[in-house]
Order: structure tokens, then C-alpha cells, then sequence
């Protein structure tokens, strides 16, 4: 009996430490901030940075800005948390690999409450933007076209079943892409306050295929898409419903045969898409989205029926 006590009290004495040693850890952070991970431990990077982000050494506090260099490479593995300073941005000049999978994204957020977002700069590698939710960036310096929230200048990127939600910018558009090539597919922007466009194409090549556009708000009443000295543009099969702008999309010094605007859901009060819900904007089996995108076979959604408009349609909308 004597010795099943004294095991009793050892094991008290082991449950009292760890739950100290696991409090000191979470002190670390911000108490208004959901922590990480349940015992607060986290990797510090900044400056030039190559190679590969593990989830094992995952979360990481990004102190400053975080830099890819012209002819270096970063890989990040899925489930990777990154949370950067309010004056932090990453900055990529040679090559991204940001590829989640469905269970297991990767987070691009805010340490505490903003940070300055993503500039990919003569970046022609084509990166990639998979399963990763992008949030909370909101750019506290004016600094041109960099100064969006994520830019694209002289670059190349896909970005596919992602997340952009619950941003702001007060002086300039959401995204903005000058002389580069972008394919955005499937992806979910939502929940989003800028002073001009969400998306600027300047001067550049766009596949906007398969998206949802919701709950975004242009304070200088301008477009969820600007289009402006198409290379080639080619907008469909996106869903747009419940934003505050002056039109959906805007298209200025442009020729007519470099623009494909065609099959995109334009929503409103006695308009409805009829989404399951507003977290991830499945379609109700009764939506008129249904089966009405592009009829091309390229186009068709991975059960071979014809596309359906939003973010879960087409080849790539099984996520």
C-alpha cells in the first residue's frame, strides 16, 4: 500500500510540472492569439532563406522579411503554419512550392493582428500556391504596386484551391499583377476590404478559372477585377455574389480578341447561387450554378459532367 502511494504521489508531482513547464511555453505568445500549437514552441526565420519548411519544425514566426533569392528555392510542406510580424513580408525573386494537400493546408497569417503580405518580383519560375489559406495581410507602407496586398511583378504563378480571405488594403488593390502570367483555379476570396480593385491585371496574362468572389468591399467603389492592357485575359466559370463594388469586372485600354470574359455567375438580391453555407461555398444541389459552366470537355468537372460555376467545378474542383 505504502508503495502504490508513493507512485500516486509521484505521478501528482509529474502532472503539476508539466502543466507549469506547458503554461511557461504559452506565455510566450500573444494571449489575444490562438496559439499555434499546444505547447507554444516555434522556429524563428527571417532574411534570405532556401531549401524546405517541415511541418515537424512547424510553426514558424516570421521576425522579418522573408526573402527567395534569384536562383534559390523554398518548399513547404503541408500542414507548415507561418506567422509573420506586422512589418513582415515574404519576397520571392527565384522559386516558391507552397503545396498543401486537402487535410493537411498551409497558413500564411498574421502572428498578431496583420502583416504585409507576398511580392513575387521577376519570379519566372512558375511557382505554386496549393491548399493554403492566405489571411490577415493588411500593408502598413505605400510602396507602389508592391504595396498590395500580394503583387506580381514580372513573374510567373499557379495558384489552386487556396483560401484569400479577411485582408484589407487602404491604398491599393488586393492583387495586383504587372507583366506576368497567372493562373488562378479554384480558389475562395472572400471577406475583403482594398481601396481599388481586388484584382489588377496590368499588362498581363490571366487564366481566372472556377473561382468564388464574396463579401469584398472596394472603398473607392471600383471592380473586383480591373483588366487594363490585356496580353491575354480569359475570365469564367467564376462565381461573383454579395460584393461592394461599382461592377464585377472592368476592362480599359484593351483590344476585344486579347479578352475571354464568358459562363461566370453574376449574383445578386433576386439572384441567388445557393450556397450550402458561407465557411466553404458548396453549391445546394437546387443552385443554378450547377452544370453551368463552359460545356467544353476541357472544362468538365471531375465526374465528366459539365463544369459547374465556382470554386468546385472543373478538374481541379474535386478539394
Amino acid at each position: 500500500m505504502k508503495t502504490m502511494r508513493n507512485i500516486l504521489k509521484g505521478f501528482s508531482i509529474l502532472i503539476i510540472l508539466i502543466t507549469s513547464t506547458s503554461c511557461n511555453e504559452r506565455e510566450l505568445f500573444d494571449t489575444n492569439f490562438i496559439l499555434p500549437s499546444i505547447t507554444g514552441l516555434h522556429s524563428e526565420i527571417s532574411g534570405s532563406l532556401s531549401g524546405k519548411l517541415t511541418r515537424q519544425d512547424s510553426p514558424y514566426i516570421v521576425t522579418d522579411d522573408l526573402v527567395i533569392e534569384i536562383g534559390d528555392s523554398l518548399i513547404i510542406e503541408p500542414g507548415v503554419t507561418l506567422l509573420f510580424n506586422e512589418r513582415a513580408k515574404l519576397i520571392v525573386k527565384g522559386f516558391l512550392k507552397a503545396e498543401g494537400i486537402r487535410n493537411q493546408r498551409i497558413y500564411f497569417t498574421a502572428y498578431r493582428s496583420s502583416w504585409n503580405g507576398i511580392s513575387f518580383s521577376s519570379s519566372n519560375h512558375n511557382s505554386l500556391i496549393k491548399f493554403c489559406v492566405i489571411e490577415k495581410i493588411n500593408p502598413v507602407e505605400e510602396n507602389g504596386a508592391l504595396s498590395s496586398c500580394i503583387s506580381f511583378i514580372n513573374s510567373n504563378c499557379t495558384l489552386r484551391n487556396n483560401y484569400f480571405r479577411n485582408s484589407s488594403n487602404s491604398n491599393r488593390s488586393f492583387f495586383s499583377l504587372l507583366n506576368s502570367y497567372l493562373t488562378i483555379t479554384n480558389n475562395i476570396f472572400m471577406n475583403k476590404t482594398f481601396a481599388n480593385n481586388l484584382i489588377n491585371s496590368d499588362n498581363a496574362n490571366l487564366r481566372l478559372i472556377n473561382n468564388v468572389f464574396f463579401n469584398n468591399k472596394s472603398n473607392n467603389n471600383q471592380a473586383v477585377i480591373l483588366i487594363n492592357r490585356s496580353i491575354y485575359n480569359e475570365v469564367q466559370n467564376n462565381i461573383f455574389f454579395r460584393n461592394s463594388v461599382s461592377e464585377e469586372i472592368q476592362v480599359i485600354a484593351s483590344e476585344p480578341q486579347k479578352i475571354l470574359i464568358d459562363y461566370n455567375f453574376f449574383g445578386s438580391q433576386s439572384n441567388d447561387p445557393y450556397f450550402w453555407n458561407f465557411d466553404n461555398f458548396r453549391l445546394y444541389y437546387l443552385s443554378p450554378c450547377i452544370d453551368a459552366g463552359n460545356p467544353a470537355r476541357d472544362f468538365n468537372d471531375t465526374d465528366g459532367s459539365r463544369n459547374d460555376q465556382g470554386a468546385y467545378g472543373g478538374p481541379y474542383g474535386n478539394w
